[in-house]
């Protein structure tokens, strides 16, 4: 900061909105005047330097090229008094974060509501992108940090719907059930409870692969009921999920809220080949001189599925994009896999999905549980999946899925006929790469990162 910047913050406390720069410059300036006469009257600075600095043009950021990139500072913040204790000594903190993977994720999410948000009657989204191991790339907590900075990713527990029936097929195949099983969809009666498919529409027997990838309700729910809705409780705890779960039957059509930041990262399992992971963001934390107060150590909670379930996963979640209710989200002929979900009434929608690079979660919704009209995991969520991975992953190179090379059909992960999305993102411009920077440089960008305007 400039003399006149620091004198500009320094008196907007008496007035935050009202001396706001970004509201009435000129009123800020004029109360940035004030406080350097004081400052020239208590000797910290010289009439000389007062009047330099009221000659100097201060820089006020109107907008960044990240300007959601706030969710992710408050929630790596929130956790530093945890790690290290209250303080008030400068840190540096080392993070997983990728800008410009953050561009994009926002620019899908911006892009995603703006084109089908009105006409669905959906106001949020959030999306959560993170690698195999948790370590987080982008997040996006809402539509705009600044109108709320509420974290929609982090802290909005919403019903899964659809999207935690992994958690039920998983136990099914952990006790001898298997892809290829038939079973029947249509009515059926569990202890008084009567679940429906989606508009009633039954396709009678069924391979457990395609009651999975068109969203079967009526088969979930038998499965539930037949390895015990605690089993499936037991489960979805292993793989990482943490918010209160009802053991009951409904569970099996995702009736217990989760958050997105939880559930993208209890899908991380299917993605890696069956280890359990804790989603970080925080790499390391040093003091000014280079100090290490903090490095994260490597690890998570183990192996959570044998390799042959988790094959099975594969193929099973591989089958919703390429002919279930996921097909939005295919990523032509990047092999991916993931879940559409669709709560009652349509108050929620996600799609949850991933590659050999990404595991990506992404919510629609309103904060007032307002229902949308018609809105499914298969539509708006699915496209701002495609719309993000596709640029996200652009120029990686195409790799299997981590479990698929288990799949008798592996194959058909790159020979079945691509289907795009609808109204893909414009492309992003390119980044220009940065001159090398000084420690000092470096932490300064880091300071005018967390608390400035970029």
């Amino acid at each position: 900061l400039s003399l006149v910047e620091a004198a500009m913050l320094a008196g907007s406390v008496k007035a935050p909105a009202r001396y706001n720069p970004l509201a009435d410059a000129d009123a800020s300036f004029a109360r940035a005047s004030v406080v350097l006469k004081a400052m020239q009257d208590v000797g910290f600075i010289t009439d000389a330097a007062r009047r330099q600095a009221e000659t100097t043009r201060p820089r006020i950021v109107l907008e960044t090229g990240t300007p959601g990139s706030g969710y992710f500072t408050d929630w790596v913040i929130s956790q530093l008094n945890g790690i290290l204790g209250s303080g008030d000594k400068p840190v540096i903190v080392e993070t997983t974060f990728d800008l410009a993977t953050q561009r994009l994720a926002e620019r899908a999410v911006e892009h995603g509501l703006g084109v089908e948000g009105e006409k669905i009657h959906a106001s949020q989204a959030a999306l959560v992108a993170m690698t195999l191991d948790g370590a987080i790339r982008a997040m996006v907590g809402g539509r705009s940090y600044a109108q709320s900075g509420f974290n929609r990713a982090t802290d909005a527990v919403r019903q899964p719907g659809s999207a935690f029936k992994p958690f039920v097929y998983l136990t099914a195949f952990e006790r001898g059930r298997t892809p290829d099983d038939i079973m029947h969809d249509g009515p059926v009666d569990i202890h008084g409870w009567r679940p429906s498919d989606f508009e009633n529409e039954y396709k009678g027997d069924i391979t457990l692969t395609e009651a999975f990838a068109e969203s079967s309700n009526t088969v979930a729910a038998q499965l539930t009921d037949q390895v015990g809705p605690k089993a499936v409780v037991e489960t979805a705890r292993r793989l990482g999920i943490t918010s209160p779960l009802q053991a009951v039957a409904s569970l099996a059509l995702g009736t217990s809220g989760v958050t997105p930041l939880e559930l993208t990262g209890a899908y991380a399992p299917f993605a890696n080949g069956g280890n359990g992971i804790i989603p970080y963001a925080i790499i390391r934390i040093r003091d000014r001189t280079g100090k290490i107060l903090y490095r994260r150590k490597p690890g998570g909670l183990g192996a959570v599925m044998s390799p042959t379930d988790n094959a099975e996963m594969t193929r099973v979640m591989v089958q919703t994009v390429l002919t279930g209710t996921g097909k939005a989200a295919r990523l032509g002929e990047r092999p991916s896999a993931g879940k559409t979900g669709t709560t009652q009434d349509f108050h929620d929608a996600w799609f949850v999905g991933f590659t050999a690079d990404l595991v990506t979660g992404v919510w629609i919704g309103n904060d007032d549980s307002a229902p949308m009209k018609r809105a499914t995991g298969g539509g708006l969520p699915a496209h701002i999946f495609h719309n993000f991975m596709e640029s996200a992953e652009e120029g990686l190179p195409v790799r299997p899925l981590v479990g698929s090379e288990l799949v008798a059909d592996a194959a058909d992960l790159v020979t079945a006929p691509a289907i795009a999305a609808v109204a893909p993102v414009p492309p992003a411009p390119a980044p220009q790469p940065a001159p090398p920077e000084k420690p000092q440089e470096a932490f300064d960008k880091i300071l005018n990162g967390l608390f400035g305007g970029t």
